[in-house]
């Protein structure tokens, strides 16, 4: 469950509530120079059926531009997607979006399509490791998760009241230490928000409904994409077609390649709280 930080203020010198909104810029001066360029207007989405006493659960700023093809304000003009690809991405979760970008950097055309009108909002993944931000290095975008969320170095397991383990959580030589808390949500806004600096986006309620392979072609691979939202279809013809579109993807399923691998059945998750319970703390010092 993700939440907006009630807005406050520090117009008296200290850190205040505010029932208005002091991140907006009042511009008295309408004869001054405005910018060249329009943000769109951001929406309030709701993160869980269920709200507390705590707050409401909704993203009080949300940018249109995470929502791709869906966004309500239109195309930009530069949005001209071809027919003819190198490769098609289908899903834009971590995985696909991460072969996006690498392969923006390498000059190979795609386009990336997804069935969801927005990138995840909450929930899934919640953390990522130290090799994660090496490989994000080499294409300039570690220094966007490491300003995301706490790092966790240390970790304290208990069973039954007992300390089992206290230590550190990650032994590594990498220079990125620790955990990294970061939901899989933000992962995503941050590798779109990189899409777009190339002019590049997710083809939101996208899914592939049909393709077939024929090797008499340059692009062998032809797509049949169909628009949830619109009822359109299109013929895309690829290369390489890239099926990242999670646990149960219906292009493994179509080629009958198996998904090796057990469930383990065990939930968790991370809570953001002042925690009571009777456990003794684990200090650490230096």
């Amino acid at each position: 469950m993700a939440t907006t930080v009630n807005p406050y203020t520090f117009r008296h010198g200290f850190k205040q509530s505010s029932d208005t909104t002091p991140w907006v810029i009042s511009r008295g001066n309408t004869n001054e120079e405005q910018p060249h360029f329009t943000v769109p207007p951001s929406v309030e989405l709701p993160t869980s059926r269920a709200h507390n006493g705590y707050g409401i659960n909704v993203l009080r700023s949300w940018p249109t531009l995470y929502d791709g093809t869906a966004s309500p304000h239109g195309l930009p003009e530069w949005w001209k997607p071809e027919s003819e690809i190198d490769v098609l991405i289908c899903g834009a979760g971590p995985s696909g979006l991460e072969t996006a970008i690498s392969l923006l950097r390498q000059g190979v055309t795609f386009r990336i399509i997804d069935r969801s009108p927005m990138p995840l909002i909450a929930g899934r993944a919640d953390g990522v490791q130290p090799r994660f931000l090496e490989t994000l290095a080499m294409w300039g975008l570690a220094s966007e998760v490491q300003e995301e969320g706490p790092l966790i170095e240390r970790t304290a397991l208990y069973k039954d009241g007992k300390l089992l383990h206290f230590g550190g959580s990650h032994q590594s030589d990498s220079r990125y230490r620790g955990l990294h808390i970061i939901t899989q949500g933000q992962i995503e806004r941050i590798y779109i928000r990189d899409l777009w600096r190339h002019k590049m986006l997710v083809e939101r309620n996208t899914t592939l409904k049909a393709h077939t392979v024929d090797d008499t072609f340059s692009h062998p691979v032809r797509c049949t994409l169909h628009n949830s939202e619109t009822g359109k279809e299109e013929i895309v013809r690829a290369k390489f077609l890239v099926g990242s579109d999670g646990g149960s993807s219906s292009i493994r399923r179509s080629l009958q390649i198996p998904f090796d691998g057990v469930d383990t059945g065990i939930y968790w998750g991370i809570l953001d709280c002042r925690f009571e319970s009777d456990y003794p703390h684990a200090w650490n010092f230096g």
